[in-house]
């Protein structure tokens, strides 16, 4: 009987580097966004934050009364009612250097 000989293995190939995966390269990108995220969360925690009275008067009856005035309202004008006289009055507020300005007017 005549040998044959065993069919030869296949070699295999190195394939060439392409560069890193995409779901490695997706994986990366995800993590600096979220170092990113945490940083700004940070910075925004250690922010101080404005939360004050304010004493102002009706410019109707000079009624004093307090208003409260956070950091989001810089720059914002308010309409509001006179708990004595009920005569509308606007605030304008303002936020300077964590300090809180207000200016009433009749409305």
């Amino acid at each position: 009987m005549p040998k044959t000989k065993a069919p030869a293995k296949a070699k295999k190939t190195k394939k060439a580097a392409s560069g890193p995966h995409p779901d490695a390269r997706e994986h990366k990108t995800a993590e600096r966004i979220m170092e990113t995220v945490l940083k700004e969360q940070s910075v925004e925690a250690s922010a101080e934050r404005l939360d004050q009275w304010v004493t102002i008067e009706c410019p109707h009856c000079g009624e004093g009364t307090e208003l409260h005035v956070i950091a989001d309202m810089d720059g914002q004008s308010i309409d509001q009612d006179c708990t004595v006289c009920c005569r509308a009055f606007v605030a304008h507020i303002e936020i300077d250097d964590g300090e809180a300005h207000v200016g009433i007017e009749a409305a």
